[in-house]
């Protein structure tokens, strides 16, 4: 579980590795598994196996056995759809409660992960076709959609050649009247003088927190002026 307030201080340290454990043979075992003595083993996330998911209120785990076999991920998603998710383990004391409750080996909620988007983001979400990522020779370090497979992911040498979808953060777009005070011996509508205020304006947004690619530009009106002059009440 992600929530960094479900846990106290270290208790997402907390392992309790079998013998030799884990040992992520042939570079595929990224999933973890509880067996019934209560160590855990990394086995491919591709296995079948029952789980133990968990609801939490406030920092009180109740744990729940399924019966039905699933893999990693399909276990993950029936657990976030009828619980809260897999289940964490913090203490010794969450690991007992768990034994107690199998019999055999389940999924518990603990996962390896190398495997990061571009951007930076944090996301716990996973499309893998079933047997990947199974990373063949050492070598398939970079991730593809299979829209012949309904897009799942697969892992690939990213040294291969493949079409590729980008994406862009969605445009937002404001138009602001203002009201400015020039001095009279100002051209206010020299092209030059709206270029520096444009420049000042985008730093003064800046400068307040706004973050992103900023593009500002006049609205003109119809006679092709950026500003109306606006008469004093004695010139009314």
């Amino acid at each position: 579980m992600s929530d960094p307030n479900f846990y106290q201080h270290e208790e997402n340290q907390f392992r309790n590795w079998a013998a030799g454990e884990p040992n992520n043979e042939f570079g595929i075992e990224i999933c973890g598994k509880m067996v019934k003595d209560g160590f855990w083993n990394d086995v491919p996330c591709s296995q079948t196996l029952n789980a133990v998911c968990f609801n939490v209120s406030g920092t009180t785990p109740g744990f729940y056995y399924t019966s039905s076999k699933m893999t990693w991920t399909q276990a993950q998603s029936y657990c976030r759809k009828h619980h809260t998710d897999l289940a964490s383990v913090r203490h010794m004391s969450d690991n007992q409660v768990i034994k107690n409750l199998i019999t055999e080996q389940v999924w518990i909620g603990l996962y390896r992960d190398s495997w990061k988007w571009v951007d930076g983001r944090n996301s716990s979400y996973r499309y893998w076709n079933t047997g990947e990522p199974n990373n063949q020779k050492w070598k398939e370090e970079c991730a593809a959609a299979n829209f012949g497979n309904a897009g799942k992911w697969e892992d690939w040498s990213c040294g291969g050649n493949k079409a590729f979808i980008c994406y862009s953060a969605p445009r937002s777009q404001q138009v602001i009247k203002l009201k400015l005070v020039f001095s009279s011996s100002l051209a206010w509508d020299n092209s030059a003088v709206l270029k520096d205020l444009l420049k000042k304006l985008k730093q003064k947004l800046k400068d307040d927190g706004v973050k992103g690619d900023i593009n500002l530009s006049w609205r003109k009106h119809l006679d092709g002026k950026v500003f109306q002059k606006q008469r004093k009440k004695d010139e009314l």
